[in-house]
């Protein structure tokens, strides 16, 4: 028990260098048609409904935090999937239309495995020293399954409300 609250530390920290600023994550979708502003206002919609999931009594504490903490969640998750989703000549409004018909109706088993399946475009576009050997998963540590288990905890938390909101 005395170990639980430094390895909570460690893995915490260790964590927070996988997750990336807005700044970041609007660079590169700035480097894609369309730019960034589409997937941006799409996760500015959903982070302000964050504050609604949480208990009444912590809502005026810690608030404007969790809006800001699922912005760049969603930024984060949303950048790599609509990257992946489009097609040579598709915008980025276009390719964030493509993520939300795709993830209509999907159960959580369904966004679990999505997930996984864009784990690989994760690491290529923001873990950088993977960045040479994008796609490369023949190494398998403890720091890469931290990586794995942070990434799929974000992207099941931001996947869940555009699934359930798409159309």
């Amino acid at each position: 028990m005395k170990s639980l609250l430094p390895l909570s530390l460690i893995l915490g920290f260790g964590c927070a260098n996988f997750a990336m600023r807005v700044e970041h994550t609007t660079a590169e979708l700035d480097r894609l048609p369309g730019q960034s502003d589409p997937v941006r206002a799409a996760c500015r919609d959903q982070s302000e409904a964050a504050v609604g999931r949480l208990p009444i009594q912590l809502r005026s504490e810690t608030g404007p935090r969790a809006t800001e903490a699922a912005f760049v969640d969603c930024m984060d998750v949303m950048s790599v999937l609509v990257s992946v989703a489009m097609d040579s000549g598709d915008t980025t409004d276009e390719g964030l239309g493509a993520v939300r018909n795709g993830l209509a109706g999907l159960d959580s088993e369904s966004l679990t495995d999505t997930c996984d399946e864009h784990y690989p475009a994760w690491q290529a576009l923001w873990v950088q020293e993977r960045r040479g050997r994008s796609l490369d998963m023949n190494t398998v540590d403890d720091e890469s399954l931290a990586r794995y288990d942070f990434w799929m905890q974000r992207c099941r938390r931001v996947l869940r409300p555009v699934a359930a909101a798409a159309p």
